[in-house]
């Protein structure tokens, strides 16, 4: 744990290696989702996995979690613990959207990244325009604001990802470094077969971000490729950190 701006946060720092690679964990996830991943790539680089605000033991968040709170609080964090830039970004789900963001922010401190089924910001608008009909929708909402009342994920960052989608579109422009687009071609049961249509598509187009991008498909998985496929997952790792390396 450590103590960044009044607030904790739970982390691991393992590996000896000079270079580092900062995992930053799906929406609500724990860094143990990484492990299988994590712990071969620490044999040969030095790596940080830490919960954001409301997982694990990290602080409960008492304030709204946009992403450029998130990415505040990420880049403190890494400055307290002496990481030395640049360090590459390794991140799944909803934590691609903050990788997005944080690479915008701070470009000169990305060395590449890793996105894994990663979520575009595209995709938020595109199913809010496919939501539910009213009725459903009422009901889920009805359960939704009910949570955030009683349970510690109130100020979670879902309630604000509208804000998240902005920020990322008024920052800066994205770094010309190598990335990684890493796609389960699996469907999650809860699905539909439109929101999985749209989520390949916004995992293609992920592809604009960087002229130095390539994209992965694990045959095996649906959305966590770290836990089903996770040497497939290692290797683009540490094929992405060459790349990375050798200008």
């Amino acid at each position: 744990m450590t103590n960044t701006n009044d607030i904790e946060l739970e982390y691991k720092l393992t590996g000896t290696g000079t270079d580092t690679v900062v995992f930053l964990n799906g929406f609500r996830m724990n860094f143990e989702t990484w492990a299988k991943v994590s712990s071969e790539i620490s044999v040969s680089h030095s790596v940080l996995v830490f919960n954001r605000r409301g997982v694990g033991k990290s602080s409960k968040a008492t304030s709204e979690q946009s992403g450029e709170i998130i990415v505040k609080e990420i880049h403190s964090l890494i400055c307290k613990l002496n990481i030395t830039a640049p360090y590459l970004f390794v991140a799944h789900s909803l934590g691609g959207m903050i990788a997005n963001l944080y690479a915008r922010t701070y470009p000169d401190d990305v060395l590449g990244l890793v996105f894994v089924d990663a979520t575009h910001p595209r995709e938020i608008a595109e199913h809010k325009a496919n939501e539910p009909p009213f009725a459903i929708q009422h009901i889920r909402n009805i359960f939704q604001s009910i949570e955030k009342k009683f349970d510690k994920f109130r100020y979670s960052e879902d309630e604000c990802i509208n804000d998240t989608v902005i920020q990322i579109e008024n920052a800066g422009p994205f770094p010309s470094v190598p990335v990684a687009i890493i796609s389960g071609a699996k469907k999650l049961p809860f699905l539909s077969a439109r929101e999985f249509f749209i989520h390949n598509e916004c995992q293609l187009d992920l592809l604009k971000l960087s002229p130095k991008s390539k994209h992965y498909q694990c045959l095996q998985s649906s959305h966590f490729p770290q836990i089903t496929e996770p040497d497939k997952v290692i290797s683009i790792i540490q094929s992405t950190f060459a790349e990375a390396q050798s200008g």
